[in-house]
């Protein structure tokens, strides 16, 4: 079971934070309080703090994102940019706990002009967060045909997440050390001409989405500044353009810069290369032509095992065009555990096969969306790990 625990741990660790901390009397003696995990799964995951506190802003990630592909890349993304400015091994980890649920929600409004605002009743201003009037997205300048908003001023940012950093010492004295902000844009602006009517899209410019993050990002940190908190430590800014609501691939980050300790700017914007391709596909083709050719294979073989089966479908993660990870699906109709165990070995002798150059797989196999086996190769592993669900 270690590598299945390790998966769970993962997940737990995006979830754990807290606000206390020890007082001075306790860090004098043997007993004082634990602040942080002991143990560190690898350098590759930040420890956390002890005891759990939820982000202010926990669960609008899965409302506010696109799709649900999107909400776990964007997560788990931004803490691998996160690893990249603040090391695992001088930084401890907790939910953001700066930004409220009601300031984000806030931050994703358009801007209202003054005779916008004029107009709203008590109730509307209040619903809108049009009192504080801090919307990042494009001012709608009284328009209201949803045709000209989508062609003139569509919302870009779709959400906002924070994650916090801590070195063991500042966590003792409950000062944030370091901060990461990430920004999810949208691509796609989608829109109703009318009430119930029917869905209508634009397609965002992608240098126009940008330019819009990096803005966003300057306006963000201005007010993050005036925290007496959030003076002097580092405050990293990312960008995640999502996918559609439609596409089965998620979106990927553009770029992440950092703005210093006390400084109001931020530095260097540093371009990153990373997308979710599917697998087989043209565009999986050019990337890795001997993985995607090593899938049809695999889809090949499995409809020769089983006759039953239709297709698997993968999503690679590449860096720099280079396969980073891949999670495979394989949709199985269930006959009995005897069938489950057998077509799961077999599976797992092929992934070895066709996918063992791969770091890092995951294929789950299930059953009309229920899982009912697991198959788990983590870098540096001779043979996966296989689970079958009870």
């Amino acid at each position: 079971m270690k590598r299945i625990s390790i998966l769970l741990l993962s997940s737990i660790i995006l979830a754990s934070c807290s606000n206390d901390a020890p007082n001075k009397e306790d860090n004098k003696d043997s007993t004082s309080k634990q602040i942080s995990t002991d143990n560190q799964i690898s350098n590759n995951y930040f420890r956390t703090l002890l005891p759990f506190k939820e982000s202010q802003a926990r669960g609008l990630t899965s409302s506010n994102m696109a799709s649900s592909y999107n909400g776990e890349a964007f997560e788990d993304g931004l803490l691998n940019i996160s690893k990249k400015v603040y090391s695992p091994d001088d930084y401890l980890y907790r939910d953001g706990q700066m930004l409220s649920k009601s300031a984000v929600e806030s931050y994703l409004e358009p801007e209202y002009t003054k005779q916008e605002i004029d107009n709203m009743d008590k109730d509307e201003r209040i619903e809108k967060n049009a009192y504080a009037n801090f919307g990042l997205n494009p001012s709608h300048k009284s328009e209201t045909n949803p045709e000209k908003i989508a062609e003139n001023s569509p919302a870009y940012l779709s959400h906002i997440l924070e994650q916090d950093f801590y070195t063991e010492d500042d966590a003792k004295k409950q000062k944030l050390s370091a901060m990461t902000i990430g920004l999810a844009m949208n691509s796609v602006y989608y829109y109703q001409k009318e009430e119930y009517g029917p869905t209508f899209s634009v397609k965002l410019d992608r240098k126009e989405i940008e330019k819009q993050a990096k803005q966003m990002s300057d306006e963000i940190l201005s007010r993050l500044r005036v925290k007496q908190e959030l003076k002097d430590i580092p405050i990293t800014f990312a960008v995640f353009v999502q996918s559609s609501a439609e596409s089965i691939t998620p979106g990927e980050f553009i770029t992440y810069g950092t703005s210093k300790e006390g400084s109001k700017k931020i530095g260097e914007w540093n371009k990153v290369n990373e997308n979710y391709v599917l697998v087989p596909s043209g565009e999986a083709g050019e990337l890795d032509e001997k993985l995607n050719n090593g899938f049809k294979q695999f889809n090949d073989q499995l409809q020769n095992y089983f006759p039953n089966f239709t297709q698997a479908i993968g999503t690679g993660y590449f860096v720099d065009d280079s396969i980073r990870s891949l999670k495979i699906n394989v949709p199985l109709d269930y006959y009995g555990k005897a069938e489950v165990v057998g077509v799961t070995q077999y599976i797992a002798d092929l992934s070895m096969k066709h996918f063992g150059q791969v770091d890092k797989f995951e294929i789950s196999i299930v059953d009309n969306n229920r899982p009912r086996a697991l198959i788990v190769k983590e870098k540096g592993d001779k043979a996966p790990y296989i689970h079958v669900y009870e």
